[in-house]
């Protein structure tokens, strides 16, 4: 029931490596080469037709030869007439560990829309022990780089040895803006008035959006438990109506586990 086609999920595959002589925490890219091999080989697509790679891409000294190396291997070995663009969101925002994997597929799905892969921050010189990095099968984008698309994969790795590759196709249709002279009703909700107010101003600014206004009554059409605010617009109106329930949901029991989450909390 999607309202909107960002890219398509041409595959993905997972193993994992857990027991290994140098620890649970090491890389192994040997193990990460047979998934992404594997990954290809159930796929009519070559490797060398993926145009950029979203890499795990930890920083770490043992992490990214392990990582980049098999990148090399599988990526470049043969038909590839450019280098391969590699880069990391973590260089943006952080390790943000459980999470980490979907914010890579949250950049490289902006990446896609945009058409433009943003910087990999930091990148000063390349790592020695990366030979692609030197020999020009690999290139790290370091400023923000037009892109047309296409095919892209994304490496996440877990702590415990788990391995996950994913293949991404870019949506070839473009977006179209359509202008009317029908009022168009917004509804959205949220745990402020502010944040319903933010949303109903963000759906005025791109009024001509009728995506943006399908996703949004898809979301907003039924109650969320814990937004108390509920708020409508007409678009291309100025004025807004956003009433706040009056209910207060009661908390009977808070399991803290390691920490208190407010002063004075017993």
């Amino acid at each position: 029931d999607a309202r909107r086609v960002y890219a398509t999920v041409v595959k993905t595959g997972t193993n994992a490596d857990g027991y290994k002589e140098r620890g649970i925490t090491y890389p192994s890219g040997a193990s990460q080469m047979t998934l992404i091999e594997d990954v290809f080989r159930s796929i009519d697509i070559n490797p060398s037709q993926v145009s950029y790679v979203e890499a795990h891409g930890t920083g770490t000294q043992a992490g990214d030869p392990e990582e980049m190396n098999t990148v090399d291997s599988v990526f470049c070995r043969e038909g590839r007439s450019d280098p391969l663009l590699v880069g990391s969101v973590k260089s943006n925002l952080g390790h943000s560990e459980a999470s980490a994997g979907i914010c890579q597929v949250a950049k490289v799905l902006i990446a896609m829309e945009e058409g433009v892969i943003p910087q990999n921050l930091h990148f000063k010189q390349p790592n020695p022990t990366i030979a692609g990095l030197s020999n020009g099968n690999l290139q790290v984008i370091d400023k923000n780089t037009p892109w047309s698309g296409g095919y892209a994969a994304i490496n996440s790795f877990g702590f415990g040895g788990a391995n996950a590759h994913v293949v991404l196709k870019s949506h070839d249709k473009k977006k179209t803006l359509r202008k009317s002279k029908l009022p168009k009703l917004i509804i959205c909700s949220g745990t402020t008035k502010d944040a319903v107010s933010s949303l109903l101003e963000k759906a005025n600014r791109h009024k001509e959006d009728d995506e943006l206004a399908a996703l949004l009554h898809a979301t907003y059409k039924r109650n969320i438990s814990g937004h108390s605010c509920r708020g409508f617009s007409i678009l291309g109106s100025p004025s807004e109506e956003i009433e706040e329930s009056a209910v207060k949901g009661e908390v009977w029991f808070v399991f803290a586990g390691m920490g208190s989450q407010w002063v004075g909390m017993g």
